[in-house]
């Protein structure tokens, strides 16, 4: 059997086994939790977290995972995460470093009643069919409570994921609520998960050890009646730049900041 696929089918399913006893141990916790905070979904993304953490660490391909600029992590409350996307592992790398959020997604598994809803209640994520506009305003309406109770959002703003080095058009969505709920928008670059898997397979590209590579950018404030869309282009323009400029902007890091696993 080919290398790849073997390679994929033992991540799937190492992956499965972990997200399983997770869910196991986040769950009774996440109850409980009730009894005492207003975010109990908090406790189960922490248990979660460190599961996705091993994951990593198990995974035959992936190597280094390195975070730069971590300080912009964590720091301002409410902020809202715009990242770039290469690769059905994005979701999964930036929650093992940021904290209470909520974050949409076009998969119907958050809503699967196999699951009970548990990855919604539990791990924040909202299924948003697409071109569906009525559950788009009852999503957009969930992030600004999110927002309104201090908790973060993260959104991939092309909408999809993006094989390539340049930025696709964004979408609207976290600039609207970046200016409706003034609230700053800490841009992300994701650089090497693309080259483990990518759109358009379910199998992986190698079967070396892929660095990643996740930098936090200083954050961006709506400006005083600055509209969503200008909001975007900037936002836009100044990550666009930065991976342009990425091969001596990762040297310039790498001497800064020594590697540490997530």
């Amino acid at each position: 059997m080919n290398t790849k696929l073997l390679i994929s089918l033992y991540t799937y399913s190492l992956f499965i086994v972990l997200m399983f006893f997770a869910f196991i141990s986040a769950y009774p916790l996440y109850l409980l939790a009730h009894l005492w905070s207003k975010k109990p979904r908090v406790y189960f993304q922490k248990v979660v977290q460190q599961y996705f953490k091993l994951f990593y660490l198990l995974m035959p391909n992936a190597g280094n995972i390195t975070i730069h600029n971590r300080y912009n992590c964590n720091t301002f409350h409410p902020s809202i995460y715009v990242s770039t996307h290469q690769s059905t592992l994005d979701y999964t790398l930036l929650a093992t470093v940021i904290d209470d959020y909520v974050t949409p997604s076009n998969h119907f598994i958050s809503d699967y009643p196999l699951f009970f809803k548990v990855p919604k209640h539990g791990l924040g994520i909202h299924y948003i069919p697409k071109g569906n506009l009525n559950e788009a305003s009852k999503g957009y309406q969930s992030f600004i409570e999110a927002l309104q109770k201090d908790s973060s959002v993260i959104i991939f703003p092309e909408g999809t994921r993006n094989p390539s080095s340049l930025l696709k058009r964004f979408k609207g969505g976290a600039f609207r609520l970046s200016v409706s709920e003034n609230i700053p928008l800490i841009p992300i670059l994701i650089n090497g998960s693309g080259e483990i898997v990518t759109k358009g397979s379910n199998i992986t590209k190698t079967i070396q050890k892929k660095d990643i590579h996740i930098t936090f950018l200083d954050p961006i404030y709506p400006k005083e009646a600055e509209t969503f869309a200008t909001l975007a282009k900037r936002v836009k323009t100044i990550m666009q730049t930065h991976i342009d400029n990425d091969k001596m902007y990762a040297k310039e890091e790498r001497q800064e900041t020594p590697n540490a696993k997530v």
